[in-house]
């Protein structure tokens, strides 16, 4: 087997538009995995999103979660994290309010808002999607959401100067849905990973240093698996860093061009089976 680790991001690869699972892409993942494959889900979900869609798909290796913050084990036990500095997260919200602009913070599996709006409505439910077509049952997908919580804060900065809280991760919204020139001011402000997984109408930011190249790498040499011989397929900038990590960066059809031109290649689209169509091309 040429690649026998493959880092597999979720929305827009894995899901399909509809957040479900093609059975084409899980029988590809299972016949790979039978030959003696690795597969690991690296997603900007959080731990437990990830687990529930390992769960639903009968995956037990490795998870990388929140772009890189947090691995867990084969058993689904965190084994690494990192955190956002306090000085620093008092400093970038600063710059959020200053400008206007709406941000929330991962707090392990909880996520701390300022206000209720259509960013963070229904987040439990988005966060753990049913996948009634993908092999989940209510029983399961309840027992997950009811471990999710979304906690509103009045008021952010003595919340985080109080708590000191562990935030692995900071997602930014605005109604002008394109935060590229926001993203520019934040990096030179800031220390932080500043990165999207939705064409620039969100900010997915991560502590510095942290991406899901910088994990993968961790997770490679943990696993004993040369970057050479490891193969990662995503569609998003959030998945830039793993493509270029990987031995074999495979970009999804459905990728923006400038995610493309740092793939060494490019599947078919998230809907019509790109990762079966990988796997089956490439990795053997």
């Amino acid at each position: 087997m040429r690649f026998p680790l493959l880092a597999i991001d979720l929305d827009g690869t894995l899901f399909n538009d509809h957040k479900e699972i093609d059975p084409v892409n899980i029988h590809a993942i299972h016949r790979y995995r039978e030959l003696g494959g690795k597969v690991v889900i690296c997603s900007g979900r959080s731990p437990l999103s990830t687990k529930w869609v390992a769960e639903t798909i009968g995956l037990c290796e490795p998870i990388i979660a929140y772009n890189g913050s947090i691995i867990l084990d084969e058993n689904g036990e965190i084994i690494e994290t990192s955190n956002f500095q306090q000085g620093t997260l008092i400093s970038f919200l600063d710059s959020c309010q200053t400008r206007g602009i709406y941000a929330h913070f991962y707090e392990g599996d909880t996520l701390l808002i300022p206000e209720e709006n259509e960013w963070n409505d229904k987040w439990i439910e988005n966060n753990i999607p049913l996948l009634a077509h993908s092999g989940g049952t209510l029983e399961g997908c309840n027992r997950y959401r009811s471990q999710c919580q979304v906690k509103l804060i009045d008021d952010l900065f003595q919340y985080i100067s109080e708590n000191m809280p562990k935030i692995s991760k900071i997602a930014v919204f605005d109604k002008a849905h394109d935060l590229r020139e926001f993203s520019h001011q934040l990096a030179s402000k800031h220390e932080m990973e500043i990165s999207s997984s939705f064409n620039y109408a969100n900010l997915e930011i991560s502590p510095a240093g942290v991406s899901k190249g910088t994990s993968l790498l961790r997770l490679a040499d943990l696993l004993k698996i040369p970057l050479s011989r490891v193969a990662a397929i995503g569609d998003n900038y959030n998945d830039v860093q793993m493509l270029k990590t990987a031995g074999l960066g495979i970009a999804m059809g459905n990728a923006p061009s400038e995610v493309k031109a740092q793939a060494d290649t490019v599947t078919n689209d998230n809907n019509a089976g790109g990762i079966a169509a990988a796997i089956n091309e490439y990795l053997f």
